[in-house]
């Protein structure tokens, strides 16, 4: 379906947020770049070298898919450990005092609650993650839920999805991501997907719209101007 033609007055909205509301590749490739150098020199290890394009491709991903990629593969299953070193750079990072959101995500979305649209965020990450990005990054005041993989009831994003839902008592559902697990999630139950237009996959085809960033453009799919 075409954005002209994807017109829904949609009662609720839910954003993935690295790489749909929070722009992560402003920082992280060189600090996942320091944290696994740091962790690689605690350990022994030796690190194989990688792109900026490589430490983007896991931005989204679930658990050891973030992580592991970064590791040898004899030390693959030791995700966990690297990730105690880097999670408190991010944190810091996210605390700093730098607005790391996309332009226009904040009219954005005092926009749509503005209009009477619920709000909600769903992300494949941790508590502590979320945390930050809700006090560092003022996405805790500018949405109504805010879902992780740590969330009551929760073990998938798709499980994020049902219970925002249900906390909303949404009828009109949509979700908006930029990844496959965003997709996946959104079509496991049905709902309408609006993908965040970014170089690191191709989802258009498979979407009812196709977002570039623009607030009045979003505003658009909702019928809202």
């Amino acid at each position: 379906m075409s954005a002209a033609s994807y017109r829904r007055d949609h009662d609720l909205v839910i954003f993935d947020v690295d790489g749909t509301l929070h722009d992560a590749f402003r920082w992280w490739a060189p600090i996942i770049r320091r944290g696994v150098a740091a962790w690689g020199e605690r350990e022994g290890v030796a690190i194989p070298e990688f792109s900026d394009e490589f430490a983007e491709s896991v931005v989204g991903m679930k658990d050891a898919g973030v992580w592991a990629p970064f590791l040898p593969e004899e030390h693959k299953h030791r995700w966990a450990d690297l990730k105690s070193v880097v999670l408190p750079m991010e944190i810091a990072e996210l605390h700093s005092g730098a607005d790391h959101l996309f332009d226009g995500v904040r009219p954005l979305l005092a926009t749509l609650r503005e209009r009477g649209r619920k709000l909600a965020l769903a992300s494949n990450c941790r508590q502590p993650y979320m945390d930050a990005m809700c006090a560092g990054q003022g996405l805790g005041a500018a949405t109504d839920w805010q879902f992780c993989l740590d969330s009551h009831r929760v073990e998938t994003k798709t499980d994020m999805l049902l219970r925002a839902v249900e906390a909303a008592g949404a009828e009109r559902p949509v979700m908006v991501g930029d990844r496959e697990p965003d997709l996946e999630a959104a079509r496991a139950v049905g709902m309408p997907f609006v993908w965040r237009e970014n170089p690191r996959c191709d989802l258009g085809a498979d979407s009812e719209a196709i977002w570039r960033g623009g607030v009045d453009e979003f505003l658009g799919f909702l019928a809202l101007v």
